[in-house]
């Protein structure tokens, strides 16, 4: 199972104050802003914080996933329980009548399984000798 929410937290807030030290100390030497990208530390002090940061997006979607899933859970048992109730009331829907669909017979146009091949008329080579 994964992290929580609360380590995960706490996690990306460590990250992120190595990363704000780093930063600093690298400020302190004289290297600019646009220059921190440079510095192989810092790149992956900020990988890290970008890691932690996408697993806390994933936990906030799992938990959103979940809610969802336990307000479904509650709708389907309450029409469940619903229709149970009509049920021992006698109150059951009457299902409309199914359309009773007749299949055409095929014809003897037609080729099916087991059928000869009907002879259109044109010429064929079997049976004639030369």
């Amino acid at each position: 199972m994964g992290t929580s929410r609360k380590i995960t937290e706490s996690q990306l807030d460590k990250a992120k104050a190595a990363l704000k030290s780093r930063a600093e100390a690298l400020k302190s030497k004289g290297v600019e802003a646009k220059k921190l990208k440079l510095d192989p530390k810092w790149r992956e002090l900020d990988g890290k914080v970008r890691q932690v940061s996408a697993r806390l997006r994933k936990v906030a979607e799992l938990e959103t996933t979940a809610t969802d899933l336990a307000q479904h859970k509650i709708e389907r048992q309450a029409l469940l329980a619903q229709k149970q109730i009509e049920r021992k009331a006698g109150l059951k829907k009457k299902r409309p009548d199914k359309k009773v669909k007749v299949k055409a017979k095929a014809t003897a146009t037609t080729k099916g399984p087991g059928q000869p091949k009907q002879d259109k008329g044109g010429k064929s080579d079997k049976g004639s000798k030369k």
